[in-house]
């Protein structure tokens, strides 16, 4: 079977990934990255792996409005001049240059996606992406612009006729969900926690499109202390749904903070959670779409949780000797 194969897979990371960092104590900040980071240094020094560091990139002004306003934009490029106040209160602040952070995760996220077209790798991570919260015109949950949304424009841009887009964040994936909700070309399967317990409070089962993009959304809220054992449940009827759409490219969001011992969640996932979630798309990847899969990191507000989870998704993305 193509899925097989030992492929090879870009991670972009370097200085510039911690660069979208907030301060003053915040959830998101560059300390949760350090333990994958070491992880990431000793994957590079061995001469055998798959796994390949790249440079993170910026994104153009013009890729940013693939997706959010122009209104939008300059906002940000103003508040980060000054770093005061909020863009979405209270859980997003401004900080000086947060503008030119926020580039980051969307240009390596969209680097992902070329790279892999090309076939410069199979296939690509990039674990300061998957930022799904913002919405076309504001920030929100933590994220400022949407790299997950724009990469799914991009995609639509170049032709895609069908996008599928795979979200595992303990928290729904809004940004992503409502912005393309009446949109049939992207088809969206979100596992997350149930909106009665947790930000952003949607994802309900009943949701499932919109207009013309009514059944090409999935959303499986799972209740609060769900572990392993529902996950696998869900992300089967979430595999079958993906599955039969036969989508041209894959993204997946692969957020960390669905782990037990997570400070803001309550699910008790393992890391065989993103392990099966990312080995199993990698394969339906080679069957469906020519191998073209792209994973963005998300959340993960623990160290610990985060290299466990995001090294997991690397091995799932490299697939068997």
């Amino acid at each position: 079977m193509a899925g097989s194969r030992r492929c090879s897979v870009g991670v972009a990371f370097g200085p510039e990934s911690h660069l979208y960092s907030f301060p003053n104590g915040h959830p998101m900040n560059e300390a949760r990255l350090r333990l994958f980071e070491a992880s990431l240094g000793r994957i590079a020094q061995s001469p055998q792996a798959a796994a390949r560091i790249t440079e993170p990139r910026t994104s153009s002004n013009r890729e940013l409005l693939l997706f959010h306003t122009e209104r939008y934009v300059e906002l940000v490029k103003r508040e980060s001049k000054t770093g005061d106040g909020y863009l979405d209160f209270p859980d997003t602040p401004a900080f000086p240059g947060v503008f030119e952070a926020s580039l980051y995760p969307v240009g390596s996220t969209l680097h992902g996606m070329e790279a892999v077209l090309s076939g410069a790798y199979d296939h690509f991570f990039n674990p300061v992406g998957g930022l799904h919260h913002a919405a076309r015109d504001r920030a929100s949950g933590f994220c400022v612009f949407n790299d997950a949304a724009i990469a799914i424009a991009s995609a639509l841009e170049r032709g895609f006729r069908r996008v599928a887009y795979v979200d595992i964040d303990a928290h729904h994936g809004d940004g992503v969900f409502y912005g393309f909700e009446s949109d049939p070309r992207v088809i969206a399967a979100d596992i997350h926690e149930d909106g009665r317990t947790l930000f952003p409070g949607s994802g309900r089962e009943d949701e499932t499109g919109s207009g013309e993009g009514a059944g090409s959304k999935l959303n499986l809220p799972l209740r609060a202390g769900s572990g392993d054992a529902q996950f696998l449940e869900a992300f089967e009827r979430a595999y079958r749904f993906v599955e039969r759409s036969r989508p041209d490219f894959i993204l997946l969001q692969c957020g960390a903070d669905g782990l037990a011992g997570d400070p803001l969640t309550h699910l008790r996932y393992s890391r065989t959670v993103h392990a099966v979630a990312s080995k199993r798309l990698h394969e339906l990847a080679h069957q469906v779409c020519g191998g073209r899969i792209v994973a963005m990191g998300g959340g993960g507000y623990s160290a610990e949780n985060v290299n466990a989870a995001w090294l997991a998704v690397i091995e799932g993305l490299k697939g068997n000797e």
